[in-house]
């Protein structure tokens, strides 16, 4: 079920500083119910003023601009410390978040922000294997796309950090390594796999999802949020979690430094870290929560699915790795090079 587009915020919409009634959050497309937005408003007398951003790039070059001042932005993991040493955070007040116990433990203390000292987690998306059960059903392994056979057709997402990361993944490493020797492995790997007579190239998840449903592939890599969409149209599309692991993205919550009215702002933190408010979020949005106690109460449709929920053990095991930031130097330019010479074929 494709989600209704939110009506576009009022960008010109005056913001009175300090008035402790207005909040405005930066936020991506269509990853918030209205129905919550217009709850707090109503149970707070406020106004919840939404701008929205298509990637972490254009957020930060707007938040860095200085030209727009917001309360809340929902940040991937792995830009949290860029903004931090950006100087656009302010440390949470974690005395106005009684409802931050309702997250899970796999997800508090992560390396991107350990003590979850400027974010808390919001919603997250594991990268999975798609299929369609009726063309073909894999084994649970990443095996079916970067190992030896080649008789099946497939996609692979159009991001850099995912397929060298499955790859990583595939060969038992940290989808984050900075070893040269593991990059260039993963390095060797994929040029072997896009050279294969299956691979039908690189795509984001809308245009991998209809690839499935069409039957015109037999299994793609895909965001798992992405997929579900698909699944309410055709049963017979589905998506599974590779036993070697695989990466997981979240998205944060973070207070902005010029946050015109910070205590209203903990105050929609809290909100959403509320069990049943966690629940309608996922509910609306297909991504996975973190929340503990929310989970009781999202629809049985999302409960049913595996790779929605991964195994608690997987968050401390190894298998599930959060995409970090990469730091500079040799790393980047490998993790750089790779992806051009992929793209390049």
């Amino acid at each position: 079920m494709q989600k209704p587009a939110q009506a576009q915020p009022g960008a010109a919409v005056p913001v009175t500083r300090g008035d402790g009634k207005t909040l405005r959050v930066f936020i991506w497309s269509e990853y918030i119910d209205p129905d919550l937005v217009k709850a707090f408003e109503k149970q707070n007398g406020v106004r919840v003023v939404l701008d929205t951003f298509e990637s972490n790039e254009a957020m930060l070059a707007k938040l860095q601009g200085g030209g727009a001042q917001y309360d809340l932005a929902v940040p991937s993991n792995y830009v949290v410390q860029t903004m931090v040493r950006a100087g656009l955070l302010q440390p949470l007040d974690k005395s106005r978040l009684p409802n931050l116990k309702n997250i899970a433990p796999g997800f508090l203390n992560a390396d991107y922000d350990p003590g979850n000292v400027y974010s808390v987690p919001y919603q997250y998306a594991a990268t999975g294997l798609a299929y369609n059960r009726q063309r073909y059903v894999p084994q649970d392994t990443w095996a079916e796309i970067f190992g030896p056979i080649d008789r099946h057709s497939f996609v692979l997402l159009d991001d850099p950090r995912e397929v060298i990361g499955a790859a990583l993944k595939y060969l038992g490493f940290s989808a984050n390594t900075t070893r040269v020797e593991e990059l260039r492995a993963a390095r060797d790997l994929l040029r072997r796999v896009v050279a294969k007579k299956g691979f039908q190239g690189f795509d984001g998840g809308p245009g991998t999802r209809n690839k499935l449903l069409a039957r015109t592939v037999d299994l793609g890599q895909i965001y798992v949020g992405d997929l579900l969409i698909a699944t309410e149209e055709d049963e017979n599309v589905q998506v599974l979690l590779p036993r070697q692991g695989t990466t997981i993205s979240m998205d944060t919550l973070v207070v902005l430094k010029r946050s015109p009215n910070p205590a209203l702002a903990h105050r929609f933190i809290d909100f959403i870290l509320d069990a049943q408010n966690g629940a309608q979020l996922s509910n609306y949005t297909y991504y996975a929560t973190p929340n503990a106690a929310a989970r009781p109460y999202l629809d049985d449709f999302l409960k049913d699915i595996p790779a929605l929920n991964p195994p608690a053990a997987w968050l401390t095991d190894g298998r599930l790795d959060f995409i970090g930031e990469l730091p500079g130097g040799r790393p980047q330019r490998l993790y750089d090079r790779i992806w051009t010479e992929l793209k390049s074929r």
